[in-house]
């Protein structure tokens, strides 16, 4: 990886990782709202994770990187598991989403540290 690409990689990983880990905090409260109200709100939270898997697929894209199609394609299983109502289930796939973002930022980090930049 070139220092463009570690840098590129990182940054998107990193917005990837937390807004996954946002939507997973929203996730595991779908449960407590009032049975009328999720409808609505699982609508909403799935536009949420759409806009995270359209800038996971970007990074994917924009870096080559193979790790951001895992981060996409946990989060297009959350948005089935969403629709679904199982929001327990669309939580452990955040949580795979997490994992494949933490290692595309740590591998970026080794590079950025290399060259210096960190």
């Amino acid at each position: 990886m070139d220092l463009r690409n570690a840098v590129l990689s990182w940054q998107y990983a990193e917005r990837q990782k937390a807004g996954i880990i946002s939507i997973s905090k929203m996730l595991m409260s779908m449960p407590d709202y009032p049975k009328e109200e999720r409808k609505g709100a699982g609508r909403m939270l799935i536009a949420m994770i759409e806009e995270f898997r359209a800038d996971a697929q970007t990074a994917a894209a924009a870096t080559g990187n193979a790790g951001f199609t895992k981060v996409s394609n946990a989060l297009s299983e959350m948005i089935s598991l969403t629709e679904s109502s199982q929001f327990g289930l669309a939580t452990e796939r955040a949580g795979e989403g997490i994992s494949a973002a933490t290692t595309v930022a740590q591998n970026a980090w080794e590079v950025l540290s290399e060259h210096g930049v960190l």
